[in-house]
């Protein structure tokens, strides 16, 4: 049928080889340069450590009592003989505890931010996604203590857990902005130079 609508040979080689430069273009596009496969590896990285620092804290949250109890008797044991070693007074578990959980979301908080701003691309889209996130999983965390025996759950530990996400959001997006200075500085210092 399309040879029908052909007067010549020539057409034919010449729809044949446009034909061909058109299907490489597409293929051309889909080659990433150096700096983007780093991008899409940084982006599959962070993605990764973030769910499993989730995968962490709720995890944490799924003990018992008895054995969150336990394990945080331990830590306590460890840092008390550290301070008592170097003649400073002992922690008690409530403090242990609530660093544990700040010390938790500010970890998640980074990686929140980090994993955001790679996707992103703006600081002020990364906050937007950085914080619903680490409030969402601050709540589900708590709610997930409620189905493990002796837990309960705690609004105070929700805003700790929300104000550890803020602070490492914050700190992680002047990261970018330092970066962006010191890119801006060398041009001042050119036209300085220039003038």
């Amino acid at each position: 049928m399309i040879c029908s609508y052909l007067t010549s040979h020539d057409e034919w080689i010449k729809i044949t080889i446009d034909y061909q430069r058109n299907a490489e273009k597409p293929a051309a596009k889909m080659r990433c340069s150096v700096k983007e496969r780093r991008l899409i590896v940084i982006r599959i990285v962070l993605t990764v450590l973030t769910v499993a620092m989730i995968g962490f804290i709720f995890s944490n949250s799924m003990a018992d009592a008895d054995d969150s109890s336990e394990q945080s008797g331990a830590l306590l044991r460890w840092i008390n003989g550290v301070l008592r070693s170097v003649g400073l007074g002992e922690l008690s578990e409530h403090f242990i505890r609530k660093t544990a959980h700040f010390t938790e979301y500010f970890v998640l908080g980074a990686l929140l931010s980090a994993t955001a701003f790679a996707y992103l691309r703006r600081r002020g889209r990364m906050l937007c996604a950085a914080l619903p996130a680490g409030l969402a999983v601050a709540v589900i965390d708590e709610l997930i203590q409620l189905s493990s025996a002796g837990r309960s759950c705690e609004i105070g530990d929700m805003a700790l857990d929300f104000c550890a996400v803020l602070a490492a959001s914050l700190l992680v997006m002047l990261i970018p902005y330092r970066h962006d200075r010191k890119k801006k500085q060398p041009d001042a210092k050119e036209g300085n130079r220039n003038e």
